[in-house]
């Protein structure tokens, strides 16, 4: 049997329901290049974290995505600090945050550019984020309206960037802020209410909005965002700001650079990763530096 040097995990459903076509695109280019490979499309969540999985156990070192964030959400969620891997970001989702942070072109039109750098296999290490008991994220781990959010964005039927907006919306004026319990680097707790606290190793989220406005992928930390609560008109100033770029420069939020940080949520167990949601009460989350080997410039 002929060894294949790519390993292909797309996800069908991505681009809304056009990912076939970008698939087609990146099939060209290998074959154009004379490289073998072998696809693995997922059919249901979590479907990605068992192929990448499958894969590394069969000797495989070079592993292509094609989908959207949350296809490489569980790609990463798949992968031991040991393993001998490199990853291929195929952006072909709806926010494509990753390929944003990794300065990758998105939409199909830019599928060769991003082949051309794949096979032209320059590597590079970025960090990523673990949670103590095991989940791993290369763009954030948040609570407050971020994770509501995103439970509404799963009842859309029809995603795009504006809908993002659309949920945000939603939760402008109904959602109650939460009180946590912050320590960063092993620090004092301290006490606070938000809107919004996470950590982020990202400038943007949900589809392009920018959080974050100094973040960098490979430097060993990640940024703390907290949006203190402030009162609802408050809000509606974050959101505009958000729209602009600029909500970093609001009076009521706090970035912090941290290498971990434990945050405990007495009253509110609804967190976001990356745009999955996760139950629980508590987060203990440290920074691996370069650890994840990517084709990049």
């Amino acid at each position: 049997m002929q060894e294949q040097n790519f390993h292909i995990i797309y996800n069908p459903f991505a681009a809304r329901g056009a990912s076939k076509q970008y698939l087609d695109g990146v099939c060209t280019a290998l074959n154009s290049a004379g490289e073998t490979y072998i696809i693995y499309p997922t059919n249901f969540k979590g479907h990605a974290t068992e192929l990448v999985r499958q894969i590394l156990t069969e000797g495989g070192k070079e592993v292509l995505i094609l989908g959207g964030d949350g296809t490489i959400h569980g790609v990463i969620n798949g992968l031991n600090q040991d393993d001998d891997v490199v990853l291929g970001i195929l952006p072909a989702g709806t926010g494509n945050d990753v390929a944003t942070m990794l300065n990758l072109p998105s939409g199909y039109e830019n599928i060769k550019l991003c082949m051309q750098n794949i096979l032209g296999r320059n590597v590079k290490s970025i960090d990523y984020m673990i949670e103590k008991k095991g989940k791993q994220s290369m763009l954030f781990f948040s609570y407050g309206i971020a994770a509501n959010m995103v439970m509404s964005m799963e009842k859309f039927e029809k995603k795009t960037k504006l809908s993002y907006y659309r949920a945000i919306v939603k939760h402008m004026f109904g959602y109650k802020a939460k009180t946590y319990q912050l320590s960063i680097d092993d620090g004092e707790p301290r006490e606070l209410a938000a809107d919004f606290l996470g950590l982020h190793n990202c400038i943007h989220a949900g589809g392009g909005m920018q959080l974050v406005h100094n973040a960098v992928i490979d430097d060993g930390v990640a940024e703390v965002f907290i949006v203190h609560y402030r009162g609802k008109l408050r809000r509606i100033a974050n959101l505009i700001a958000i729209t602009s770029g600029k909500v970093h420069k609001q009076p009521n939020v706090e970035i912090i650079r941290a290498k971990n940080i434990e945050i405990n949520s007495p009253d509110n167990n609804l967190c976001c990763s990356d745009g999955e949601i996760i139950l629980t009460n508590k987060l203990d989350l440290k920074v691996i530096h370069k650890g994840i080997k990517i084709f990049g410039k």
